[in-house]
């Protein structure tokens, strides 16, 4: 049986009847679980700590449309790395307005997304490395839309990127994804409370560099916070999940005085 708290819970979170918790939890109603904490959302996610696997789903019409972009983002990248997409989805599963997406854990860390840049770089370098070895930047119809750090599994000399609930967006300017990530690690930070010392500046110009040096929209790198407000709101699916939560996208949240710190910085570099 389901322990009464965390029945209480999963009730609570979708106002439903019983029989909509048994549809979530299935064959595995008698496992033990966790509910993972995430954004205000309409996709939520638990833990089966013993099988070792996350299930994410929805009750909404829009949820179930994100988690099947996230099978279809994950099969992408999966091919992509020329892995077998099995080897992390372990199930799906659609009727009307329900659905359900397994996913194996992936062994690895993951680096917070609110520690400074002296910090995060080394890892902001890989991912960069990693985009540009598999070319994925060269496909610019495919974005993950949501790219940061909390998105991001390290696996020993690997990586692998989860969360591609957004992937069906629409076609993007080159870098988009990449450009989001290297911002994000200079803004997530100071929104949480953080100073944005000498250091953290100086590796930002570092990773700045870096895009201009691949001649990404010129628009996108001179200011990067209104390109981003911009398509955020204008593009159907990143609308939808900013009227949910404005608080996923951080181009929408960061403070003003830092907006202005940061572009102030972009300007020193010749683009």
């Amino acid at each position: 049986m389901i322990k009464k708290k965390i029945y209480k819970k999963i009730l609570s979170l979708f106002k439903k009847k019983k029989k909509i918790s048994q549809k979530i939890l299935g064959e595995n109603n008698k496992d033990k679980f966790e509910i993972i904490n995430t954004h205000k959302n309409n996709i939520f996610l638990i833990y089966f700590s013993k099988k070792k696997f996350f299930r994410k789903f929805s009750t909404d019409k829009n949820g179930v449309r994100k988690i099947k972009s996230e099978l279809e983002g994950i099969k992408w990248y999966c091919k992509i790395r020329k892995i077998k997409s099995n080897s992390i989805i372990r199930n799906y599963k659609k009727k009307n307005n329900f659905a359900f997406l397994d996913l194996k854990k992936i062994e690895g860390i993951k680096i917070k997304s609110w520690e400074n840049l002296e910090i995060t770089y080394p890892y902001l370098i890989k991912v960069f490395k990693h985009f540009h070895n598999l070319k994925l930047l060269a496909k610019s119809e495919k974005i993950h839309g949501d790219l940061t750090l909390d998105n991001i599994i390290f696996c020993k000399r690997k990586l692998f990127i989860i969360d591609w609930e957004l992937f069906h967006s629409k076609k993007f300017f080159l870098g988009y994804d990449i450009t989001y990530l290297f911002l994000s690690a200079a803004c997530l930070p100071y929104i949480v409370g953080k100073k944005f010392t000498l250091k953290d500046e100086y590796f930002f110009q570092r990773l700045w560099k870096l895009l201009i040096k691949k001649k990404y929209n010129k628009n996108m790198l001179r200011d990067p916070f209104m390109f981003f407000q911009k398509n955020i709101r204008k593009t159907s699916i990143l609308r939808k999940s900013m009227e949910i939560s404005k608080s996923k996208f951080f181009p929408l949240i960061t403070p003003k005085n830092h907006k202005d710190k940061i572009l102030k910085i972009i300007n020193k570099i010749k683009i």
